[in-house]
Parts: structure tokens; C-alpha cells; sequence
């Protein structure tokens, strides 16, 4: 027989150290550049390693930072649809690019 009565509990929550927050901030700054100061603010204030977990994720996949900002806003587990296409903008720049060269 199955123990429902933890089913609904995601597990403990782990301290988070300056590496942990470092390694987030060092992502995005290799993704967009440099990191607003209020986004800065807004990462120093969370304390649940499975939310930078989540958001080490959101910043490898999420295609600008309103897609990243969005999710620091309002977490969630929703890494879906074009906004979380890493090469979207690569590819929609270079098919720009491809157009402009044709036409030419």
C-alpha cells in the first residue's frame, strides 16, 4: 500500500549559498548581459534552493529577459511555448539577415 500523506510535499528546502546565487547571476550575465540592479535585489530576497534551481533552468531556456523577469515575478513550473526557445532570437535574426541578402 501506498504512504499518501506526503504526496503533496515537495521535499526539504536547502539553504542557499552565494554560489548558488552566483552561479544564476553569472548565467544571465553570459545570456544578456549585465543583470539589473532591482533583479539583482529581487534574487538577493530568495531563500528556497529549488527556486534558483528553477530559475538556473528558466535562465539556460528563456529567450530574453522578459521571459526571466516574468518568471521571477511569478513563479511557476511553465518552461513552455517560444518564449523558452533559447534560439529563437538567433534564428529569427539570421533568417532577417538571409531575407535582406536575397533581396538584394
Amino acid at each position: 500500500m501506498v504512504d499518501n500523506k506526503n504526496l503533496g510535499e515537495v521535499g526539504p528546502s536547502y539553504p542557499i549559498t552565494d554560489e548558488d546565487r552566483g552561479d544564476l547571476i553569472a548565467l544571465l550575465k553570459m545570456r544578456f548581459g549585465a543583470v539589473p540592479s532591482e533583479l539583482m535585489t529581487a534574487l538577493s530576497a530568495i531563500n528556497d534552493f529549488s527556486q534558483i534551481d528553477h530559475l538556473i533552468l528558466v535562465a539556460a531556456n528563456a529567450s530574453g529577459w522578459s521571459e526571466f523577469i516574468s518568471e521571477v515575478c511569478q513563479p511557476g513550473f511553465r518552461i513552455v511555448g517560444q518564449g523558452f526557445d533559447p534560439l529563437r532570437k538567433t534564428l529569427s535574426e539570421k533568417l532577417a539577415r538571409k531575407e535582406e541578402n536575397d533581396g538584394q
